[in-house]
């Protein structure tokens, strides 16, 4: 790519990412319309940084920190939830802009395909949907697409061959992504990893390994001098506890489905086949060792992520297209690249437009998911009273919460602070323990917003609630089985038709 071509795809980059702030200064706030369960995960474990607690040590989740670093920073600088929440995102798109830019140039033959890819990377970061077929907008499992966004920059490096030379830019994106990965979501660290490291390998690019692995190690030893050496403990401490856990080992189809079900079988299929013709026909092109590599990390995060969306076709199609380039014979390469364009619009579409739905969402239909904090805003029918379900052929009569989450938790705050048990850290057993958002309640330390298996923050809890509804009953039941096993004892204090609470006394 000529100078001036890249000077061209700078600006129309740069313009991209400038349209995207323009539609996000123009609503205030953050509106959102679904997943409102996701979203009080990500209000809690925000406030609870912001309020000095230390992710990992403090509060058990798998999710790294640079995940949630952002909007923490915008917050502690004086915006409000919602702002922070929203213009985290363009922080984080605007952080990626210049490596993207370099990675666009470097290994994107043409103009419209340099400008695709940096489309691609900054709407992922900036999206305000996972993606899926659901306009409803929403930033829960942001961290997913904002590691996509990450990894797709040494992706490109290392499986399309340079159109310009500079090791030290490829070193430093490579090494800045894959650290930034371990951070916000270990999981594509682990899936993406191996091919990155083969395709350095395979393309002889010994200094540009040096540079990364310094640029990498760098950036985690930064971390380390920032946190201590206890973050990592309690990060690994946390990973290991959810991945040995069976309460969720994926949210949503089993790892065959994702591969080979109707719904995902033809990008399988078609990525199995690039590879074989690149194999076939482009034998000194490493391009197609790399791609086998990398598809089983592919499917793997598609699998462990909410939805299933293979997102990866994005770049693999993309890639495609620019093997494709100036060769006749490669023309079928070329209509491979857009088939796997074609399998993954629906949630690329979904994904680029949601900025601007944002913005054209009726202001009418939303109030603040909390009070203390108004410019965070959900659907008001969404907040209204909680939906309990039964199923008529039980015995025992288990109650399922099917809506109204944030109605429910409210409820339950009210509740307990109308008969005097407010004030104390509180362990909700069930999916999701945000009692302290909607009430005079402590956080929970060394609790989990989210409920990955075990009894976290059990031992700093002096009060035990036992809702008669939750979203996953069995969570309930594995809870109960978990206080049962460790001899802890639950002194009933107050009972009603909404839940059942108790002193806890651990045992001496």
């Amino acid at each position: 790519m000529q100078n001036a071509q890249a000077g061209r795809v700078l600006g129309l980059i740069a313009g991209v990412f400038g349209g995207i702030v323009v539609l996000a200064a123009l609503r205030g706030g953050f509106d959102f319309a679904k997943h409102e369960t996701d979203m009080l995960h990500l209000v809690d474990l925000v406030l609870r940084l912001e309020g000095g607690a230390k992710l990992h040590e403090d509060v058990m989740t798998p999710l790294g920190l640079w995940g949630l670093l952002p909007f923490v920073v915008l917050k502690e600088a004086g915006l409000g939830l919602g702002a922070a929440l929203k213009w985290g995102q363009i922080l984080v798109a605007g952080l990626l802009l210049l490596p993207t830019v370099w990675v666009a140039v470097s290994r994107f033959r043409t103009v419209p395909l340099a400008l695709a890819f940096g489309a691609v990377v900054l709407f992922l970061a900036a999206g305000m949907v996972y993606g899926g077929d659901d306009v409803k907008l929403s930033l829960s499992m942001h961290y997913n697409r904002w590691a996509w966004a990450v990894v797709f920059l040494p992706l490109a490096l290392v499986i399309l061959p340079a159109e310009r030379e500079n090791a030290l830019a490829d070193g430093a994106v490579i090494g800045a992504a894959m650290a930034a990965l371990v951070l916000i979501k270990a999981t594509y660290f682990v899936a993406f990893a191996p091919a990155v490291v083969l395709g350095l390998l395979l393309r002889r690019q010994g200094r540009v390994i040096v540079i990364s692995a310094a640029v990498g190690l760098g950036l985690l030893g930064l971390q380390t001098l920032v946190s201590g050496f206890g973050f990592w403990q309690a990060y690994l401490a946390d990973l290991l506890a959810v991945a040995r856990s069976p309460v969720r080992p994926a949210p949503g189809q089993g790892w065959a489905q994702v591969m080979l079900s109707p719904a995902y079988a033809a990008g399988t299929l078609l990525a199995v086949g690039s590879v074989l013709w690149l194999r076939g026909r482009l034998k000194d092109e490493p391009a197609g060792l790399i791609l086998a590599v990398l598809l089983p990390g592919a499917i793997y995060v598609s699998y462990q992520n909410f939805g299933n969306d293979p997102l990866w076709l994005l770049l693999w199609g993309l890639v495609l297209f620019v093997l494709a380039q100036g060769q006749e014979k490669r023309r079928s390469l070329g209509l491979m690249g857009a088939l796997a364009l074609a399998f993954v619009a629906a949630p690329t579409i979904n994904i680029a437009m949601s900025p601007l739905r944002h913005i054209l969402q009726p202001q009418a239909a939303f109030e603040p998911l909390m009070a203390r904090h108004p410019d965070l805003r959900g659907v008001s029918v969404r907040f209204e009273r909680p939906l309990g379900t039964y199923a008529l052929d039980a015995e025992d009569r288990v109650c399922t919460l099917a809506g109204g989450s944030v109605a429910h938790m409210r409820a339950m705050a009210a509740r307990l602070e109308s008969a005097g048990l407010g004030g104390q850290p509180t362990y909700v057993a069930g999916l999701f323990n945000t009692l302290w958002l909607y009430g005079d309640f402590e956080p929970l330390t060394d609790g989990a917003p989210w409920y990955y298996g075990g009894l976290p923050g059990i031992e700093n809890a002096r009060l035990f609630v036992l809702p008669e509804c939750s979203f996953k009953p069995e969570f309930k039941a594995l809870v109960m089985e978990e206080i049962a096993a460790r001899g802890i004892v639950l002194e009933p204090i107050y009972q009603d038709d909404l839940l059942a609470a108790f002193r806890v006394q651990l045992p001496k």
